[in-house]
């Protein structure tokens, strides 16, 4: 299954994070949870591939890149998932999910017969698993996307398995998160 990565301009990453963080420390924040997730999709067994989609294709060198064309979030990772390479299926995994790992990777893979779904703490959706990327449109991008991803693919005869994994729930949104992304900021 392919592994969709999206993250958002270097610019333009956790902008609510500003707060607590300078922009020379988001960005390396943004590159160092990305690399994690990264490395979190390459030792994962059932991922055999990685689309990074971003606008800034600088940010993942030597890696397959999806440019992000500027439309959004949501509409980039629409974009990934009908492209010819998610084909025989995709999972999603928000860049901001410093904790994914491959067994946690591998897990919802195994999940999506044919849809699983991580919901964020906040009700968000962190990562997403389809078999199939053409049977509905999940909703990445809004409040309570867990929720309404969950009801669209019911609305087409669909019963999404929802995963309880706490590395992949969490993300970096606020600025209470910092304490326990402190490490990745270190050196």
């Amino acid at each position: 299954m392919l592994a969709i990565v999206p993250v958002k301009r270097l610019e333009d990453a956790k902008s609510r994070l500003a707060p607590g963080l300078s922009e020379a420390k988001r960005q390396v924040l943004v590159r160092r949870m990305l690399a994690s997730v990264l490395a979190a999709c390459d030792a994962a067994r059932l991922v055999d591939g990685v689309l990074v989609v971003t606008p800034d294709p600088g940010l993942a060198p030597g890696r397959d890149v999806l440019v992000d064309p500027g439309v959004g979030h949501a509409l980039a990772i629409a974009l990934a998932l009908r492209d010819e390479r998610a084909r025989c299926g995709a999972v999603v995994v928000m860049a901001d999910c410093p904790f994914a790992s491959p067994e946690s990777l591998d897990a919802l893979v195994e999940a999506a017969r044919p849809v699983a779904l991580v919901p964020a703490r906040d009700g968000g959706m962190n990562a997403l698993a389809l078999a199939d990327p053409t049977l509905f449109e999940p909703a990445f991008g809004q409040p309570e996307s867990a929720r309404v991803t969950a009801a669209r693919a019911r609305s087409v005869g669909i019963e999404p398995r929802l995963l309880d994994d706490a590395g992949l729930a969490f993300d970096v949104d606020r600025p209470e998160d910092l304490d326990l992304v402190r490490p990745l900021l270190a050196a």
